[in-house]
């Protein structure tokens, strides 16, 4: 191989690194503001952190006044869709399994999702523990179509 043959693809190499935290902070950004902008009223204000996201799934916690919980999300193309919302399971590995993911990816995901929440106050953790349930979220943020009383579905 020729010496500019390989500095060219060291080059594309460190492109694509360096460009990979971007690309994450943007799909952290943009998960940010799908919660806000399905959850969030005046009234009510809602407070997204952590977001761990792992190429095309996420998982947010979230607060909202006393209430807390944590998202699973999935992005098709270049849109993030909520799947649902939960409290621990979602830092459950077999939870994520269920959900269909491999289990070495909801092993890796689980943990990230409990390294990102060591730093956060122990209150807002107990607003995540106590989200009671697993609830499908449909496009416009209603809680399964079959249950408007936010039962949970199992």
């Amino acid at each position: 191989m020729k010496p500019s043959i390989r500095l060219s693809f060291f080059l594309s190499a460190v492109q694509l690194w360096v460009s990979t935290p971007a690309f994450a902070a943007n799909d952290q950004e943009a998960v940010r503001d799908l919660l806000l902008k399905t959850f969030d009223k005046p009234e009510a204000r809602l407070t997204v952190d952590p977001i761990v996201v792992d190429g095309d799934v996420a998982i947010a916690g979230w607060v909202q006044g006393d209430l807390g919980g944590r998202a699973f999300l999935r992005r098709k193309g270049d849109a993030w869709s909520i799947d649902l919302c939960a409290g621990d399971a979602l830092k459950e590995s077999q939870s994520l399994e269920k959900l269909g993911l491999q289990k070495p990816r909801a092993d890796s995901l689980a943990a990230a999702v409990r390294t990102a929440e060591k730093s956060l106050n122990p209150a807002v953790l107990a607003k995540f523990s106590r989200f009671d349930g697993i609830f499908a979220v449909d496009e416009n943020g209603g809680h399964t179509a079959a249950d408007p009383h936010h039962r949970p579905i199992r």
